[in-house]
């Protein structure tokens, strides 16, 4: 299966807020269909235009219907393939959805979505996941890869139009982006506690070893989050969700590191 660019941007570039959590945090977490867990919360304030991140065509819409919202699912739902059919995104908690979008039509980058749409008690948000469909659609379900690395590039270029060529491996592999950073934010001073690979970096930087900074939630990344929560008398869960993710932000920020995705 050859590797192939596509071109891709900020979706929410007028109004981005802050990152309000990545790919296996909170409610993104699995088991879950790849467009929840794999899922990127961008805060946005309400009604900011959400833009197509990257060119295709819409495969599957469904549109606001207010009397069904709830807290966890609102807005219109937007699923966008790549013209090659091997990657897509996911786009909810939008309103205003331009007359005529609908499956099959084509999308090109930067087009209107829609924009955001607050639910009560919720910050405003857009809700985007990535996939790569290995070999291209139709596919088995095995064959659709989550893309949990493209969180940090998201925050990182949140305020620009600008697009950066993403390339997908077709090989499982999280894709490359631009220069070969793979949206780690390695060179980003702010840490996104928003992404497990984030969490990590806190870790490291309060002299706990998660291991290898690389966005999994594995054995040493959760023993290092059990130690962290014994040192500082947490609930010992191994993972870094609420108190404890508020924890590791208010000492990350009291030794002047920046952090983005939770609230102190």
């Amino acid at each position: 299966m050859a590797a192939f660019d596509i071109e891709v941007s900020s979706p929410v570039s007028a109004g981005f807020t802050a990152g309000l959590g990545g790919p296996h945090i909170g409610t993104h977490a699995p088991p879950a269909k790849w467009y929840i867990e794999y899922g990127m919360d961008l805060g946005a304030q309400e009604g900011s235009m959400v833009r197509a991140a990257f060119d295709g065509h819409v495969t599957v819409f469904h549109p606001h219907v207010p009397a069904e919202d709830t807290s966890k699912i609102y807005g219109a739902q937007v699923f966008v393939r790549a013209p090659n059919d091997m990657m897509g995104g996911f786009y909810t908690h939008m309103k205003d959805v331009p007359d005529g979008l609908g499956v099959g039509s084509p999308v090109g980058r930067g087009d209107e979505l829609g924009s955001v749409l607050r639910f009560p008690g919720t910050t405003s948000h857009l809700h985007m996941a990535l996939v790569e469909i290995l070999g291209g659609a139709p596919a088995p379900e095995d064959r659709y890869c989550g893309v949990d690395n493209m969180y940090d590039f998201f925050l990182d270029t949140a305020t620009s139009d600008a697009a950066t060529s993403v390339q997908f491996l077709q090989d499982g592999s999280p894709p490359v982006v631009g220069d070969g950073g793979g949206g780690g934010g390695g060179g980003s001073a702010v840490i996104h506690l928003g992404t497990v690979r984030g969490i990590q970096q806190g870790l490291v930087l309060l002299g706990y070893s998660p291991g290898v900074v690389d966005g999994i939630d594995g054995p040493n990344t959760q023993a290092a989050v059990l130690a962290f929560q014994a040192d500082h008398g947490l609930p010992q869960t191994g993972q870094c969700t609420d108190v404890s993710l508020a924890t590791l932000a208010a000492l990350l920020i009291a030794g002047g590191h920046q952090v983005d995705g939770v609230t102190v």
